[in-house]
């Protein structure tokens, strides 16, 4: 029975060590600054990495509260979704607060949002880019179990608000 502990003690550990690191930080050259790399959170974009453009991008961003209202009235159980961003990326410093603070606004579970930072060769460890076919950042992909219903690519082409009210449609 010991033994049996010990070795179950001995897999944790190793599973544990094989996690991928949240929010990890490491210099790009080609930006020659920190960049969030791989999977990250709400504390890493909140952290100091991203401290000159996350916290204000939210905070002055005014949701359409109409069209929240009516995103509200979808059915939003079962809702999965990816973004993929950079945090060197002037497009991602613009629409992945107002991101938040709609999905925020929506009261949808940050535990169904997978956010991935990519580095400026667009890799990140933890997800493999090509297979989510993504190209641009930042990318919001909408998904209902395995299936996509549509993503917003780099810039809205109405507003966040009614992009993502089209593709619940």
């Amino acid at each position: 029975m010991k033994t049996q502990i010990i070795i179950l003690a001995l897999i944790l550990i190793s599973l544990m060590g094989m996690a991928q690191k949240m929010n990890q930080v490491k210099i790009d050259n080609r930006v020659n600054d920190e960049i969030l790399f791989g999977q990250i959170n709400l504390e890493g974009l909140n952290g100091t990495v991203c401290s000159s453009w996350f916290k204000s991008g939210f905070e002055t961003y005014q949701v359409d509260k109409t069209l929240v209202s009516k995103l509200k009235k979808k059915d939003l159980t079962g809702l999965k979704m990816t973004l993929v961003l950079g945090t060197w990326c002037h497009d991602s410093h613009n629409q992945v607060p107002r991101m938040i603070k709609i999905l925020e606004a929506l009261e949808f579970p940050m535990s169904a949002v997978d956010l991935f930072a990519m580095d400026t060769h667009k890799q990140a460890p933890g997800v493999d880019l090509n297979v989510l076919k993504v190209k641009l950042v930042p990318t919001l992909i909408v998904f209902r179990g395995t299936k996509e219903l549509g993503r917003i690519i780099e810039n809205p082409k109405l507003s966040l608000e009614a992009d993502l009210l089209n593709i619940l449609k």
